[in-house]
């Protein structure tokens, strides 16, 4: 640090200038017209291209996303009417089970009515018939039950 406090301190400058700065400067000036369209502009055009292409994805992307949107409202709005429709085609299907359960109800009702009067009707058919051969029975049984009780024979 004393050596950069006395150099600066110095009348002398830092840098010389000689004639090693101009071999430098036609160096460069050689080596920067050679690389510029070796390497410099391929490399600033690959840049360029890469910049291109993402701008191009991210509005692809953009034009993309929008689509989707749209494309989701309108299955949103057909989902919506088909849920509709389905309730409807429900409720029409609930009804018409409802009426038809009804009619087979009815008609069951009405079989088992009928078949619950004939059965009555036959109970007391047979009843009657029952009735009538128990009352031709009855002194035959009269009979038998007064002889076994008295343990002889009853005329």
């Amino acid at each position: 640090m004393n050596v950069l406090f006395t150099a600066l301190l110095s009348e002398g400058s830092i840098i010389d200038l000689d004639g090693t700065m101009l071999i430098q400067f036609v160096l460069f000036c050689v080596a920067f017209f050679v690389f510029r369209p070796l390497i410099f502009r391929p490399m600033v055009a690959l840049f360029e291209a890469r910049e291109a292409a993402i701008e191009g994805s991210k509005l692809e992307a953009l034009r993309l996303q929008d689509e989707a949107s749209a494309e989701s409202e309108e299955f949103e709005v057909e989902m919506r009417r088909l849920r509709l429709q389905a309730g409807e085609e429900r409720d029409r299907l609930r009804a018409e089970g409802k009426r038809l359960e009804r009619a087979v109800l009815d008609r069951v009702r009405e079989e088992t009515d009928k078949l619950v009067a004939e059965a009555e009707s036959k109970l007391s058919t047979e009843a009657s018939r029952l009735r009538a051969d128990l009352d031709g029975s009855v002194p035959v049984l009269a009979k038998q039950i007064a002889s076994k009780m008295l343990n002889r024979e009853v005329q």
